[in-house]
């Protein structure tokens, strides 16, 4: 290893270690209600769940910084085990969110396997249509 990028690497963990690593929490001074919208069908014309059920809601937000996090539990969509909204088209829910816009995913919980409802982009004062839910970031 060459003496630039040992000094390289040593610049970037003392950083690390003194700076700590981003975390959710650490990302916005205020908590951001963030506020889901479901279609009442899937995009095939099905309902969410069986017997004509409504979907179990749960989100998962992204960043390049922080990696994943997933509401009400869970680091991916398919270890979330419970919803924050089950039976509902419409939930809300309250967490620290980048600035920046970052990758958004509404999920439909189940017991087998988790429904993606919608995957894309969003950011705080923003309405953005993620697949089959309308998500509205820091606006009532």
């Amino acid at each position: 290893m060459s003496i630039l990028s040992r000094i390289f690497l040593s610049i970037i963990i003392i950083a690390t270690v003194f700076l700590g690593i981003p975390h959710w929490s650490t990302l916005a001074d205020r908590l951001t209600t963030i506020t889901v919208e479901v279609e009442h069908h899937k995009a095939n014309g099905k309902s969410w769940d069986s017997f004509k059920g409504e979907p179990d809601l749960a989100i998962c937000l992204s960043n390049s910084l922080t990696g994943t996090l997933c509401l009400p539990e869970g680091d991916s969509i398919s270890n979330i085990l419970s919803s924050q909204c089950p039976n509902s088209y419409q939930c809300k829910f309250s967490v620290r969110v980048p600035d920046q816009t970052f990758k958004f995913s509404v999920v439909d919980v189940d017991a087998a396997l988790n429904d993606p409802i919608g995957t894309g982009h969003c950011g705080i004062g923003k309405t953005c249509q993620v697949g089959q839910a309308t998500v509205s970031i820091g606006k009532s």
